[in-house]
């Protein structure tokens, strides 16, 4: 009897055996059928487009899914540190080719204390601030030398009034009235109360609410409101609609 299971057990194990050749016949006659085979232009075409890498990267083409592959097949490794700068972020690439390169990147934070570039962005500041210059242009100096927030935003007149009191540095004032308009056709906040017939202050609840467009470029006296000719006039019936004259009593 134990022969007889012996024998059985072996029978089944070559069967098996012969199965497992079968299949593994198979697979290598599928991949020698299915084989890839590249031409000439093809080779070509890879090429260019490991030439054109940004292109890739940025083609509309190109899925989330195939950007992550692009980064297996060219990084091998990448070693992070927040603590070597304030403010910053140090890391290492090993890149597929045994190379390596170090690299410095300024991270977003939420309070100036922790923020790398506070210590330049302090000196322009106070210099600026020397030359009589206001908050709104104080922020677009700032803005056009690449100078960034804390949180690597654009510089506004609020953000820079912040600044300006966190080193105790006084509000600029202009010593002249701002014109009616300015230069690029946008009205001051003066302004579009006289073409309007109203206060400053109905003006400022304007701006507020959304009734009118503008913005602050630095303080009250850099208001830069946007008013056509047809927006003017309606404005004018709506206040008079909504404000009649009262008539004297006799």
């Amino acid at each position: 009897e134990n022969r007889l299971v012996a024998r059985t057990l072996e029978r089944n194990w070559e069967e098996k055996l012969r199965d497992v050749e079968k299949v593994e016949q198979e697979y290598e006659t599928w991949v020698w059928q299915s084989r890839l085979e590249l031409t000439d232009e093809d080779r070509r075409d890879i090429l260019a487009l490991g030439e054109n890498l940004p292109g890739v990267w940025s083609a509309a083409s190109t899925t989330v899914a195939d950007r992550k592959q692009i980064l297996r097949l060219v990084i091998q490794e990448v070693v992070v540190d927040r603590k070597r700068e304030q403010g910053k972020v140090w890391f290492r690439i090993l890149w597929r080719t045994g190379a390596t390169s170090e690299h410095w990147y300024t991270r977003p934070v939420f309070d100036y204390d922790d923020y790398a570039g506070l210590e330049a962005i302090e000196q322009q500041l106070r210099a600026l601030h020397a030359a009589g210059k206001t908050d709104g242009e104080i922020a677009e100096s700032l803005n056009a030398a690449g100078f960034r927030t804390a949180r690597q935003h654009a510089f506004t007149s609020n953000v820079i009034r912040g600044l300006r009191r966190r080193w105790g540095l006084p509000a600029v004032h202009h010593r002249h009235p701002n014109p009616v308009q300015w230069a690029d056709g946008t009205y001051s906040l003066r302004g579009a109360a006289i073409v309007l017939g109203v206060s400053k202050s109905t003006v400022h609840g304007w701006l507020r609410s959304g009734r009118l467009q503008g913005y602050q470029a630095g303080g009250e006296i850099g208001w830069r409101i946007t008013l056509a000719q047809d927006e003017i006039a309606t404005l004018r019936k709506t206040h008079e609609s909504e404000h009649p004259p009262t008539k004297e009593a006799l």
